[in-house]
């Protein structure tokens, strides 16, 4: 019996850890809507990227000023941007290599896309950072949690589960908590 207890209590502990871990990113996830900031972390939505950077990965961006960027079809710096004409919207923002400069701004072309993409060029007040070149690997399943919790990959059960899981934890918390009110106190050894 005592092992059986043992793993309950690790169920229960990893339990809670799940859940302190999406609170967590939830509240990320809304402070980053409210002050519309993404940095430094991002989490790539498409495989644009490939095979560079995968959907899932959580890839660590800084802010760059537009003429410290580097443009160049094969070493080209990977840059983060509000795709035109949605200046603002963060959830139009872009991952793609800038491989080419001219007057208006910057050409830009996911590596695992044929064509530079339709926007281009992309002003350089949309430009909003580059990649550093360090990621948290999609194979974590961080990035994929991050997706799903945010409701961009399988909405709505993304927040259908969150919402569960919460409803659940405040219901082991009450009954853990009428758990310990129906023990009696001990008094103290020798009185």
């Amino acid at each position: 019996m005592s092992r059986l207890k043992t793993i309950g209590r690790v169920f229960v502990y990893f339990f809670y850890a799940v859940f302190i871990f999406l609170i967590a990113l939830t509240i990320f996830s809304i402070v980053q809507g409210a002050v519309g900031a993404s940095f430094p972390f991002l989490v790539v939505k498409s495989g644009s990227m490939e095979p560079v950077i995968h959907v899932g990965d959580i890839i660590i961006a800084v802010p760059v000023q537009p003429s410290e960027i580097k443009a160049d079809p094969k070493d080209g710096d990977v840059i983060v941007f509000f795709k035109p004409p949605y200046y603002g919207d963060l959830s139009q923002l872009i991952v793609h290599r800038a491989i080419g400069v001219v007057e208006d701004g910057f050409i830009t072309k996911g590596d695992a896309n044929a064509m530079v993409d339709p926007w281009s060029p992309v002003p350089p007040s949309y430009v909003i950072g580059k990649w550093t070149g360090m990621k948290l690997p999609y194979w974590t399943g961080l990035g994929y949690l991050s997706l799903f919790m945010k409701g961009e990959l399988y909405p709505p059960y993304g927040r259908i589960t969150l919402v569960l899981l919460i409803i659940v934890n405040v219901v082991l918390l009450f009954l853990e908590l009428k758990k310990t009110q129906k023990r009696p106190r001990q008094s103290p050894a020798g009185n």
